[in-house]
């Protein structure tokens, strides 16, 4: 039985709207502008990677830590009173892998203390055996490490695991771990994706506006597919 890998912001629920409004009010009070292109063009990177860029400093620099704790704490505390709702498809398909016997593990470059939140805030823990958080690994999505420890943690290979994501630095992590994967949401037909899969070797991916479009048919085929090696970038 596969181990199904899943990013949590934007592929299990819709929080790009809640982080926006974070990254905001926290980058207002050191007088730093960004607007949704370029916070859309970091979605699903680590603080370490999005921080250090933004200020141009190294990712270990005091101010990193500094920002990216703000930052964070600004978006635990919008989400009591946010209508925070699994976006479509997404309840079935936890139902039905878990019912398929399936391990379901959230892989996610959020801080633990974010993926706890939100998985409570939606009543979803009991679905995963465990929630892995690339925020502190020294390197976030797109290199593989998230991924790959997430499928050393549930004792299955890469090759035997699917991942869930709506990002290009999501899926360039799943090709670089050797991992098919499903390209969930705007992402699908964004033409960003193809140009990925171009450039960036793996094994299958499947573009899917919803997870409503997903069947176990294509599940399996994605699982049955020829894998290469992982990449460690």
């Amino acid at each position: 039985m596969g181990t199904i890998l899943w990013d949590l912001d934007g592929t299990i629920a819709d929080t790009e709207g809640l982080h926006f409004r974070a990254w905001q009010r926290v980058l207002d009070d050191y007088h730093v502008e960004v607007d949704e292109a370029s916070f859309l063009a970091g979605f699903g990177r680590s603080n370490r990677a999005v921080v250090s860029e933004m200020f141009g400093v190294a990712p270990d620099a005091p101010i990193v830590a500094e920002v990216s704790a703000v930052k964070e704490a600004l978006f635990r505390s919008l989400l009591p009173a946010a209508d925070l709702q699994l976006l479509p498809g997404v309840a079935d398909w936890l139902a039905a892998f878990r019912a398929a016997g399936r391990q379901q593990v959230i892989s996610s470059s959020g801080p633990m203390a974010n993926i706890a939140a939100v998985v409570a805030k939606l009543d979803i823990g009991d679905y995963f055996v465990t929630l892995m958080s690339g925020a502190n690994l020294p390197h976030g999505k797109p290199h593989p490490a998230i991924f790959l420890r997430s499928a050393a943690a549930t004792d299955t290979p890469p090759a035997a695991c699917l991942v869930i994501e709506d990002s290009t630095h999501g899926v360039a992590a799943a090709r670089r771990a050797a991992i098919p994967c499903v390209a969930v949401g705007k992402l699908a037909t964004d033409p960003s994706l193809a140009t990925l899969l171009a450039q960036e070797p793996g094994p299958a991916c499947l573009p899917l506006p919803t997870l409503t479009e997903l069947d176990w048919s294509a599940v399996k085929r994605l699982e049955e597919h020829d894998h290469l090696p992982p990449t460690h970038l």
